[in-house]
């Protein structure tokens, strides 16, 4: 037997003598190495999306799909992606994320509040009128390196790619006309979160919490005088029948919509692959906003023209009465964020100062 064969065979005698438990290990060592290793240029990658809604919806169209088509065609096809529209991979789509069984995602906090409670600073009343202006600042202080993000995704597993604030709310009435403060004392109006059912108690109405899918028959039956929503969405739910006026003016808050990705697939994307999800996310975001925007006047002027709707316009001195009761709303959200262990404050300061650049 030469010297060579001799070295091959007590190499061999030597693995195989390693203890079973410690073979096990340096094999575990070695698959992990290879998942946290990130893709190599020229891979292909294939991505899975999820969210709740029609892939015709607007929050999809205008944004998500956007973005992913934008990525797409910039890497010439060699990222993919799997879209999972109505929430086939399951009504919790931040618990899809962080299970791995999608890659991304379209979030809603309002519907994670016991893990996102910090992301309802877009929920609150008084802090913005433009919702291009208050997407961009989400998006900052939600962003990795972003007080939010910090706080509250990161933890979660997840990194946004930007967010969208929805067009602020406006009070819709079916049958009383809003000309001032007196005239919905008592009114049962739909609300939505806690800032929103402060804000109606504020007001002297009585909040009713029902999904936007339940305001039709509540109009309908009079178990409900109107509701907090947005002109954009109204169509959908042949709302303009039934609510035929709206008051203009005070900043009833909104809500946030967030596009992510498991920080565990965006660590495994090449550098340039995250610098195209980077740019096609950022363009999303302007799009989605400004179709919101362009949207939202047009359905206006759609239905006073068309189902004779009125736009009562506060003026100055009313919509203050308004909004007095609005700072109020905001110290109960702070008192909630102290309680529950949250820097409400630091968030609150951050949205405010990106909402003011």
């Amino acid at each position: 037997m030469t010297k060579a064969s001799s070295a091959r065979r007590a190499d061999r005698h030597k693995s195989q003598g390693r203890p079973p438990v410690l073979r096990r290990l340096l094999s575990g060592a070695l698959l992990a190495a290879a998942a946290a290793t990130p893709a190599l240029a020229q891979d292909k990658i294939e991505l899975k999306v999820a969210h709740l809604f029609s892939n015709e919806l607007y929050l999809w169209a205008e944004g998500g799909k956007k973005m992913v088509d934008a990525v797409e065609k910039a890497t010439d096809g060699q990222v993919s992606f799997t879209v999972y529209p109505s929430g086939q991979l399951g009504k919790d789509t931040l618990a899809a994320l962080q299970s791995g069984l999608a890659d991304i995602a379209i979030v809603i906090p309002a519907y994670n509040a016991q893990k996102l409670p910090l992301s309802s600073v877009a929920e609150l009343p008084g802090l913005y009128a433009d919702s291009c202006e208050a997407s961009a600042s989400m998006s900052a202080i939600a962003a990795p390196d972003g007080v939010l993000g910090q706080a509250e995704y990161d933890p979660q597993g997840v990194r946004l790619l930007f967010a969208n604030v929805q067009p602020g709310y406006n009070l819709f009435m079916g049958k009383t006309d809003p000309q001032n403060l007196e005239a919905i004392k008592g009114k049962k109006i739909r609300a939505v979160g806690n800032s929103g059912v402060r804000t109606i108690s504020a007001l002297g109405a009585v909040p009713v919490q029902i999904t936007v899918s339940e305001v039709y028959d509540s109009l309908s039956r009079g178990t409900i005088d109107g509701a907090l929503y947005n002109y954009i969405g109204l169509p959908d739910y042949d709302l303009p029948d039934l609510l035929k006026y709206s008051v203009q003016g005070p900043r009833f808050g909104g809500t946030a919509i967030i596009y992510a990705m498991r920080n565990e697939t965006w660590n495994k994307l090449p550098p340039e692959v995250q610098q195209h999800f980077t740019e096609a996310a950022a363009k999303a975001r302007e799009n989605l906003c400004t179709w919101q925007q362009e949207n939202t006047l047009s359905i206006r002027e759609d239905i006073v023209a068309g189902k004779g709707h009125t736009v009562v316009t506060l003026s100055p001195e009313e919509n203050a009465r308004w909004e007095a009761p609005f700072p109020g709303v905001i110290d109960a959200w702070l008192g909630d964020m102290s309680s529950a262990g949250k820097d409400g404050q630091a968030i609150l300061d951050a949205y405010r100062g990106k909402a003011a650049e």
